[in-house]
């Protein structure tokens, strides 16, 4: 039996090799991967450490026998290249948050998931209230009925909620700020795939899916990108039809775009940039590649080894949701908090500043 358990421990540790080095080649560059990459990242460390169990077994009492150390290198080899896409955040692990400054921009990146569509709007609001943020980036101002996005204006109870903030907004997306806001503008990505639907009487829903605001904070102004990249899946209609793949490519379709526009516009501006909101990618995914090469990666800083923001309804098993910065800027702190069952995502708060010291 442990004999039968070894050899098929070590075709495991092979196989599994082979899944993770043809993850990472093909991850963000072929759309058929956005079906994989729904899988928990946690996956590329607990399957290797699970099958080193009888890759060890196997070399037990056989130090002169190399082949039976062949399936623990194929699982420490998975290991290593799969760590980094795990999501896994072992800079932040038994670190204490360093203080927040004077003068840090309090900044917080939610997916409110359809507003307030199915909740109390009192529960909804108060929630909001309680982060007393300068800047909120906030996603899915909409509702949603019979699988269509519906225009939502709820202008006049966030003056009333907010008052003395600015709100910016464009389609789904809407930034409040209690900052000046100097200029707003949606990117729009019909430049590389009009996605409209026909006959779409929320068009905006469609072709922008970052907000980007410009505000005065302090002595400069900094550019804060409101994204919201679209999901991987479209399963309107059903999952094992005909049209189903053909739903996955469009969707991906609209996923470069959306990042496309997104990283054309980062490229020529000049001013201090943070990008944060819900990206529907997870850390193993090859997409968030288009940031990193940009700007950099914020992680928590409360010391969660695996942070997850989706579903927070259930089993949160995935982190969906990120904020990336320029080097000139400082993450004081970073943390997921509980959206309270308001959403299936947490939200994002952060404390950042700049080289330039207080921003507000």
């Amino acid at each position: 039996m442990r004999r039968r358990a070894v050899r098929v421990g070590a075709v495991l540790s092979f196989v599994w090799l082979a899944c993770v080095v043809l993850h990472t080649v093909l991850s963000g560059r072929w759309w058929p991967m956005l079906l994989p990459d729904l899988a928990p990242p946690l996956l590329l460390v607990a399957v290797p450490v699970l099958l080193g169990v009888p890759a060890v077994l196997g070399v037990v009492g056989a130090h002169r026998n190399p082949r039976r150390w062949a399936p623990v290198a194929a699982g420490v080899a998975s290991l290593a290249l799969g760590a980094g896409q795990s999501g896994l955040n072992l800079d932040a692990f038994g670190r204490n948050p360093a203080p927040v400054p004077a003068g840090a921009l309090h900044v917080v990146a939610w997916n409110t998931q359809y507003w307030d569509q199915d909740e109390d709007p009192g529960a909804f609001y108060a929630y909001l209230h309680a982060f007393d943020a300068d800047v909120y980036l906030l996603q899915e101002y909409l509702n949603w009925n019979d699988d269509t996005p519906v225009r939502l204006d709820d202008t006049a109870r966030l003056h009333a909620e907010f008052p003395g903030y600015t709100i910016a907004t464009d389609g789904e997306l809407l930034t409040l700020s209690r900052l000046p806001i100097t200029a707003s503008r949606a990117l729009d990505n019909t430049r590389w795939y009009a996605s409209t639907p026909a006959g779409s009487d929320f068009p905006e829903f469609w072709r922008a899916k970052t907000l980007r605001t410009d505000i005065r904070a302090g002595d400069q102004v900094v550019s804060l990108y409101n994204a919201h990249i679209p999901v991987q899946l479209d399963t309107s209609s059903g999952v094992f039809t005909p049209a189903f793949l053909g739903a996955v490519r469009t969707q991906a379709k609209r996923r470069s775009a959306a990042w496309a526009a997104l990283t054309d516009d980062l490229a020529g501006n000049p001013a201090p940039r943070l990008v944060a909101g819900d990206f529907n990618t997870t850390p193993a995914m090859g997409e968030l590649s288009h940031l990193d090469r940009i700007l950099l990666r914020g992680q928590p800083t409360d010391g969660e080894l695996y942070p997850t923001s989706w579903d927070a309804r259930s089993l949160g098993l995935w982190r969906l949701d990120f904020t990336y910065h320029d080097p000139a800027m400082h993450i004081a702190q970073y943390r997921f908090r509980d959206s309270r069952g308001l959403s299936d995502h947490d939200a994002q708060e952060l404390w950042i500043s700049t080289a330039k010291g207080s921003t507000t």
